[in-house]
């Protein structure tokens, strides 16, 4: 089977001149991409985008950053060690000579590179600084301070350490020297913006206007002076405003900026910084527009709703965005008519080239050849769909009804007719689906069957009620709306089809353990990664930060209902269906014991006899095993799993509560299969 590439962690230099990524290759293990955009270094000058691959030598959580002069940096840290080291392959290993794939001898051999090992915690890489300077190191200590770094070449290291009394976010050029930044200060009353010198290593709190407050920095354009935030007029209203800084500071709140209906966050200044692109979120769709800033007018750009990246670089050479659908990975695309100087290649013809060239690669490799930064717009095709409430087989979302109200689902096929049709429950909880590429979802759909992938209460991107309705109360609402979505798909399936079945990932897997564990029968098989059975057993047993999680949420009471309290433990001798458990051993978010539980419960439960389940512990991995080495074989088990057909359960014991004749569920009315949904479970806690 034909696997696209997967990409993750984009990254652009000072200047957007050059871009960086993760790649998985065939077998799951990250490598590093690296694209010339503009044609700035021999051989590839001539404004011809170039890309190549690094060797697989990385893991999700290494930090790729292109520096201005063609080099990579790489940090690798190891969790919990509070050591990192920094990689600098200067832009000579980076040519087309010396790409391994062209020389297949060479095997997997690591490129070429400088190496620093830095002992520091929370360490991360920041493009920019003063002339000579390959990017900056910011630093977060333990009592909450932060140091900002220089990091040098020749040889490799960390200089001129400044401190800041506090955690800062992003680091925004105010000028084009590299020297002075904006950005925002943590301190005890909360966020204040401030600027830094790095020559002097002096900071100042950036002036408030009277009747406004500035509460986030977002973007700047040193060219023009441009900076936006997030801000509010002196109403409490949070809108983005034009600041003006200096001795007599200003907040304007453009009309027509602040009248776009969704979430806006802006990406990219081009390098006049006269215009903005901007990502415009409703859900679970997106689309991008082109923000004129001394017009204060708008314009959705030509490319179609999906998901965009939250980084971007605009240079002569155009808008580069990191765009993906529900059927294209993530890749950089050239957004049509923002080029400042005319194009110099063809990039239809270099994306011809990249395909026939993947086409010739072995077992379907996961890297892009090189000469393509990915497919131009005009070959995005047709997309999928538009946004419709009324659940056409074409459309990329579907709206489901509840007792409570509504919610959105992404859609991959028409469920109605599909053979198998698998429901995803994201994880989070503060998280929602998009119209972006789950490699998962995507190989699921190759197989012939169809996703549902709800964005149910609890989910993101909807309103604070819809987000906050599950605070103390992880496993109420959002299993209502579950059950009444599994009921909802069942009963406009054909007569005798197959029952839905579960992934979830996460909070997503505890969410599916509880819905199989509520209607035991309403489900075909269930899969489940990195799960946890509880919230108070999880917070007793996870990290400050998952802790900090359920502690924001508050656990609440458990509910007064037929489940009772959330605890999969509690539950497991309910579960009928196979299981399958994936659980990477070096779990920094749930600990892996949450699955030898699980394993235990269904063991003591009678679980092998009455279904059968398989808890797998992946060795090495961390709480994404699908996406590191191994990972390809982890999905091809996944998908055979979720895919493998209707067992015959109508010789099971019956849990509690249930007659060994509601098992035979293509011959019962669907009352007979689901368990009753009390008031209790419609309406948050």
């Amino acid at each position: 089977m034909n696997r696209h590439p997967q990409r993750i962690s984009f990254r652009f230099s000072a200047r957007s001149r050059f871009a960086a990524c993760l790649v998985a290759t065939a077998d799951g293990a990250p490598a590093p991409g690296w694209w010339d955009l503009d044609g700035t270094r021999p051989p590839y000058a001539g404004g011809t985008p170039r890309y190549r691959e690094g060797a697989p030598a990385e893991t999700t959580a290494t930090q790729v950053l292109p520096t201005e002069d063609g080099g990579l940096l790489r940090l690798r840290g190891a969790a919990g060690s509070g050591r990192h080291l920094l990689l600098l392959s200067p832009a000579e290993s980076l040519s087309p000579a010396e790409d391994p794939a062209e020389d297949p001898a060479r095997g997997p051999a690591e490129d070429p590179a400088e190496r620093l090992s830095v002992g520091a915690r929370g360490l991360r890489l920041v493009p920019g600084g003063p002339r000579g300077t390959l990017a900056l190191a910011v630093e977060t200590a333990h009592d909450g301070r932060t140091r900002v770094w220089r990091v040098l070449p020749a040889p490799l290291r960390l200089s001129d350490p400044l401190t800041l009394p506090g955690r800062v976010t992003a680091l925004l050029p105010l000028d084009g020297t590299g020297c002075r930044y904006a950005t925002d200060l943590e301190g005890p009353d909360g966020h204040r913006p401030v600027s830094l010198d790095l020559r002097d290593g002096r900071w100042h709190v950036l002036p408030s206007p009277a009747n406004g407050r500035v509460h986030r920095l977002l973007l700047s354009a040193p060219a023009s002076g441009l900076l936006l935030t997030a801000g509010d007029p002196g109403d409490g209203r949070l809108r983005i405003a034009h600041a003006t800084l200096g001795d007599r500071p200003r907040l304007d709140f453009p009309d027509r900026l602040n009248s776009l209906d969704g979430a806006v966050l802006p990406l990219a200044a081009d390098p006049a910084g006269e215009r903005v692109a901007l990502r415009v979120s409703r859900g679970a769709q997106a689309r991008l527009f082109l923000y004129d800033v001394g017009a204060d007018q708008p314009r959705p750009a030509e490319l179609p709703p999906g998901a965009f990246h939250p980084v971007a670089g605009w240079s002569a050479g155009g808008l580069r965005v990191v765009y993906a659908t529900p059927d294209r990975p993530a890749d950089l695309v050239t957004v049509p008519g923002t080029a400042t100087h005319p194009a110099r290649y063809d990039a239809a013809s270099d994306t011809r080239e990249a395909r026939s060239s993947t086409q010739r690669s072995p077992s379907g490799t996961q890297g892009s050849p090189s000469g393509t930064q990915g497919s131009p717009v005009d070959d995005l095709g047709t997309p999928s769909g538009t946004p419709d409430a009324s659940g056409t087989p074409h459309a990329p979302t579907e709206w489901f009804a509840t007792p409570s109200g509504r919610f959105e689902a992404v859609r991959l096929g028409d469920w109605r007719t599909a053979p198998t049709v698998v429901v995803a429950l994201h994880g989070g909880p503060e998280d929602h689906w998009t119209l972006g590429h789950d490699p998962v979802l995507a190989r699921l759909s190759e197989a012939g069957a169809a996703v549902v992938a709800p964005n149910q209460r609890g989910s993101t991107g909807y309103g604070r009620a819809h987000a906050e309705a599950i605070h103390g109360a992880w496993g109420v609402p959002d299993l209502a709306d579950i059950r009444v979505l599994v009921r909802t798909l069942t009963e406009q399936r054909p007569p005798g089809a197959e029952p839905p079945v579960l992934l979830g990932t996460s909070y997503g897997g505890f969410l599916a353990l509880l819905a199989v564990c509520a209607d035991p029968y309403a489900w075909a098989r269930c899969a489940v990664i990195a799960p946890f059975l509880s919230a108070r057993g999880l917070r007793e047993r996870s990290s400050p930060a998952v802790r900090a999680l359920i502690d924001r949420h508050g656990l609440g009471e458990p509910p007064d209902d037929d489940l009772g309290p959330r605890d999969v433990e509690r539950l497991a001798h309910r579960i009928r269906v196979p299981l399958l458990a994936l659980h990477g051993c070096d779990d920094p978010v749930v600990p892996v014991d949450e699955t030898h539980r699980l394993r235990r419960a269904l063991t003591a439960a009678g679980g092998p006899e009455r279904a059968p389940h398989d808890c797998l512990d992946i060795a090495g991995a961390g709480h994404h095993p699908l996406q590191e080495r191994g990972g390809a074989e982890l999905t091809d088990r996944l998908v055979s799993f979720l895919t493998a057909g209707f067992p015959d359960r109508r010789r099971s014991p019956a849990p509690p509560g249930l007659t060994v004749a509601d098992a035979a569920v293509r011959h019962r009315p669907t009352s007979a299969v689901f368990g009753h949904i009390t008031h209790d479970e419609r309406t948050p806690s």
